[in-house]
């Protein structure tokens, strides 16, 4: 029974990763078309960086009608419908001709593929999986969004320059259906009572389950989503303006892309150490402290870098410091609100991430321009990352308890 539980916690991790590869690697690829449309359609900066802009806010909208439909039909259904959606959303993309096909599909479409198969979804199905090693087995999985970085970015790259835009399109979309919807459909179950087998549960009492109305009222949800906005806030004004300000460094046009595959391989080394080491020692809360304080020192760097090495000292800091909060913060939620319905419940955490994901790049770009230099924008995610590091230390890892209901007692 050990070895058949094992087995299939390790499969559903391996989902959880291919998942995240994929979606991930489609959703930030975009980048690598934004030239070849303006030059092909005739569209401006401006134009194309707002259908990116919808799409980071409509994940985020997205996210918890996600979390309740996985809570409804459960995690593999929705995470292989949705990366159908991506895939076929890429596919459909390469017809393009007319800006509101592009509006529509990326601004709109593809985000709500993303909603349903990535880090939400993917966390969701590892949870149902995992108790006590869920720490370990959020961390590996959640790599999946380096390989994503690592794989498809410089892949998408290369098939623009080679076969064109609409070809990459059309390649990648074919990847996403060909491989990662597969691997959902067939790979994964919803539990382990959907192929006869006992959880490892020592973490998941008996009672009740919490719904998103018992998280709301709970002051520990809003704390955790805040100082997770501090994530999003952070992590998405750097990946939209940090290439800019590596020019104005004097980088080359290509820097920014490197720099981004160096934090991609920094995150994956610290998404090893924390699930392996760290959480296990220290607990979540504490590690989260450490990298919410590491992340305000890297932005600190970035916004008084005055050279090129020191910026790159920052990136380096950031990409240490980046995504091993997205494991943490989604096991922190699953082990106060359980595993198996918090599809809507951590679907609203991500929304709260969205929304100041979206106020990240804006603002960065507010500032920039209102002061000529970067400097501002970044003080302003140090600021931001320090009020997350307060609240990390007002969390509580205990066990939310479910009232009963007047009837039932």
């Amino acid at each position: 029974m050990t070895t058949t539980l094992q087995h299939w916690q390790g499969r559903i991790t391996a989902v959880a990763f291919t998942s995240l590869t994929g979606a991930f690697g489609l959703n930030l690829a975009i980048g690598q078309f934004i030239a070849p449309l303006m030059d092909s359609l005739a569209w401006s900066l401006a134009a194309t960086s707002t259908v990116v802009a919808v799409n980071t806010l409509a994940w985020g909208l997205f996210q918890p009608l996600a979390g309740r439909l996985i809570d409804r039909i459960g995690p593999r259904q929705v995470m292989a419908g949705s990366a159908s959606l991506m895939g076929l959303s890429y596919v459909t993309l390469a017809t393009v001709t007319e800006y509101w096909q592009f509006l529509i599909l990326f601004g709109v479409v593809v985000a709500a593929g993303f909603a349903g198969c990535s880090s939400m979804p993917s966390s969701v199905l590892v949870a149902r999986w995992h108790t006590k090693s869920r720490p370990r087995a959020l961390a590996v999985s959640s790599m999946g969004i380096n390989a994503g970085q690592l794989l498809l970015l410089p892949l998408a790259g290369v098939l623009v320059t080679m076969l064109g835009w609409r070809a990459a399109f059309l390649a990648l979309g074919a990847i996403m259906l060909a491989l990662v919807v597969p691997v959902l459909w067939f790979g994964a179950r919803n539990s382990p009572s959907d192929v006869g087998i006992r959880s490892d549960g020592t973490l998941e009492p008996a009672g009740a389950p919490t719904t998103l109305r018992d998280a709301l009222s709970d002051r520990q949800f809003w704390t955790i989503s805040l100082s997770f906005a501090g994530c999003g806030y952070s992590l998405y004004l750097f990946t939209t303006h940090m290439p800019k300000l590596a020019l104005e460094l004097s980088g080359s046009p290509s820097t920014g892309g490197w720099l981004m595959a160096l934090v991609a391989l920094c995150s994956a080394a610290s998404m090893w150490l924390t699930g392996q080491w760290a959480a296990k020692r220290w607990g979540k809360r504490v590690t989260l402290i450490v990298l919410h304080t590491a992340r305000a020192v890297s932005f600190t760097v970035l916004a008084l870098a005055p050279s090129l090495p020191a910026f790159i000292l920052g990136v380096v800091m950031f990409g240490l410091s980046s995504f091993p909060v997205i494991p943490l913060t989604t096991g922190l939620v699953a082990d106060r609100f359980g595993g198996t319905a918090m599809g809507g419940i951590l679907g609203s955490s991500w929304l709260i991430h969205q929304i100041f994901a979206a106020l990240g790049v804006l603002l960065g770009g507010l500032l920039r321009d209102a002061t000529g230099s970067y400097s501002a924008s970044f003080a302003s995610g140090a600021a931001v990352l320090i009020a997350s590091t307060v609240l990390t230390w007002l969390i509580s890892e205990r066990r939310f308890q479910v009232r009963p209901s007047p009837t039932a007692a």
